[in-house]
């Protein structure tokens, strides 16, 4: 099936003059030169609601112009509708779930669009963070993600009926937002929502990822929600769907290119807006949608480096590490568990979380396999002492003490570290070798070598690797960020020389080895390899023992080129070879 363009159209679109004919005929000119084949047409969004009768008579419009037509809510508070959430640990005008006035009106808003449609889907504000004094009560036992997950699941199938009783053959879609390692917090649950729901849309929006308007979001991010969300949803997950916000018309780009990796069928734009359907942007994604489709098409069965991450486990201080993982150019596979097939696997806070992930390490190691663990998935691993054996530290060999790092040592040949990299912990190994040093300055003796990375050797070749690496928890968000990555990463400060070693230890087991630097990422499928970069200047790609057809290359600039195992990459550019 060829990958399709879907618009979103917001309610206050639609009441600001889509009744208008020549209004609805220039966005039609729009949308079809933006080959867009379905429009979603949005109910309400804090507070604005569109009627039932401009609902109908848009949809009957589109659809016979030939548009796919769904139907939309956002469930934002706001214009005296419903009771917001009350507290501060968002600042979001999201909605209480506790307060059935509020419930019944939003059934309302959902029969209404039910009616109508014969496909409805609730944008990502289907969330709360609400600490009322009611439901403070239903936290009885001060768990609030999993009473958040309780309620909004109870508050799903409520609407999912009342959708079926007006309509049985509509389907209720939920979208998931972009910020994974939030989403049990406030009431996203992963295992639930899939079975709910009779489809699933994934938010692929990163944005700029150097400001923190939307927070510093790595590209990266967007192909990894997609994959894990397939794991969580199976076929039911349909869509990705990202923005044109906080981004220019490059970062808009690289979020296609990146959905389109991620092998959704079915690309959603935020939204129909002058801004972006009267400029450059949707101009680009329209004429390169036969590329897109190309990419989409090859990004079929994903091969690579096992990355672990159960379904509502906390990550501890490991929040969106999976970004900066495939920012270093690990081709990263999700994975809900653990087993000793997986030939390398990187374990972080997350995974460790869940005993059955725990427990299967020595199988894995035993088996011959490659277990990397991040410093905090070591740190949570003193609680099994005989886990944690496994790597060669006891419990006092593992403490949390960070550091900034001068150089870094590998095999004699020291590295400088030219900006700052924070170490996460203080290891002490007792068993097991030292493959990496970090260096820091001491205060008065000399400088302190803390060990970077750690590997023991098992007989049958596994390997228990640590990385002294992590990145943030969830008490780092302030109040400007409380969803999205809340501050700037220190990974792109390692050097490159530190960077392709991290990716080998990781990719050894499966035979080939990728020097890039950091921020190009690496896609490898049954039958294709791709590479991105999205960093700011032309790079080389050096692989070996991975073997592909130059022949072959389609890129999105003329300036891409393959000779033999080496790719050059343009800036901000995408190869795509086929591999035998």
């Amino acid at each position: 099936m060829a990958l399709t363009l879907t618009a979103y159209l917001t309610a206050e679109t639609l009441i600001g003059g889509m009744d208008v004919p020549e209004v609805r005929a220039r966005a039609v000119e729009r949308l079809r030169a933006g080959k867009i084949s379905r429009v979603v047409l949005e109910g309400f969004r804090a507070g604005s609601v569109a009627s039932e009768s401009l609902l109908r008579e848009a949809r009957d419009y589109f659809a016979a112009e030939g548009f796919t037509v769904l139907g939309g809510i956002m469930p934002l508070q706001g214009a005296g509708f419903g009771k917001r959430s009350e507290g501060v640990e968002t600042r979001q005008a999201v909605f209480c779930y506790s307060d059935e006035d509020t419930v019944a009106a939003l059934e309302l808003e959902v029969r209404k669009l039910a009616r109508l449609f014969g496909q409805i889907v609730i944008d990502d504000a289907f969330f709360t963070s609400c600490r009322c004094a009611v439901c403070a009560a239903a936290c009885h036992d001060g768990d609030w993600g999993a009473m958040r997950r309780r309620q909004l699941g109870m508050v799903a199938e409520r609407w999912l009926d009342a959708a079926h009783a007006e309509n049985p053959r509509v389907r209720v879609t939920v979208k998931f937002p972009q910020y994974y390692d939030r989403y049990g917090r406030f009431g996203y649950d992963v295992e639930r929502f899939p079975a709910i729901f009779d489809a699933v849309w994934q938010g692929t929006e990163t944005r700029d990822p150097t400001t923190l308007d939307f927070g510093y979001v790595e590209p990266y991010q967007g192909y990894f929600n997609l994959r894990w969300m397939q794991l969580c949803a199976g076929g039911k997950c349909e869509s990705g769907w990202f923005d044109f916000l906080d981004c220019d018309g490059q970062q808009f780009f690289d979020q296609a290119v990146t959905t389109s990796l991620g092998g959704a069928p079915d690309i959603v734009i935020w939204c129909y807006d002058e801004r972006l359907f009267n400029g450059s942007r949707m101009g680009r994604l329209a004429k390169s949608l036969d590329s897109l489709r190309a990419l989409n098409d090859a990004a079929v069965d994903p091969k690579g480096v096992y990355v672990v991450k159960p379904p509502n486990r906390d990550g501890g201080r490991d929040l969106y590490v999976y970004d900066y993982l495939g920012m270093l150019g690990i081709p990263c596979v999700p994975a809900h568990s653990m087993t000793p097939s997986m030939q390398s696997v990187i374990l972080t806070a997350h995974a460790v979380s869940d005993p059955s992930v725990a427990e299967a390490i020595p199988r894995a190691l035993m088996a011959g396999r490659h277990v990397i663990v991040t410093f905090d998935a070591l740190h949570k691993l003193k609680r099994k002492p005989q886990i944690l054996e496994f790597f060669g530290y006891r419990p006092q060999d593992v403490i949390h003490a960070g550091g900034v790092v001068r150089e870094f040592i590998i095999e004699d040949a020291a590295y400088p570290c030219e900006k700052p990299f924070r170490v996460h912990g203080d290891l002490a190994p007792t068993d097991t070798s030292v493959l990496a040093w970090a260096v820091l300055d001491a205060s008065e003796d000399a400088p302190i070598r803390i060990p970077m990375v750690t590997s023991k050797v098992y007989a049958g070749g596994g390997r228990a690797i640590v990385w002294n690496v992590g990145t943030f928890g969830h008490e780092d968000f302030d109040i400007r960020e409380q969803l999205n990555v809340p501050v700037k990463s220190d990974w792109f400060n390692l050097p490159k020389r530190v960077v392709d070693f991290l990716r080998r230890t990781a990719t050894a087991p499966h035979g080939y080895t990728i020097k890039a630097p950091a921020r190009v990422a690496s896609f490898l499928f049954a039958g294709h390899a791709a590479f991105v970069n999205y960093g700011i200047t032309p790079v080389e790609v050096e692989v070996a023992g991975l073997k592909w057809d130059p022949a072959s290359l389609q890129s999105d600039s003329p300036k891409t080129a393959c000779s033999g195992n080496t790719l050059y990459l343009a800036t901000r550019s995408y190869a795509l070879l086929k591999t035998r």
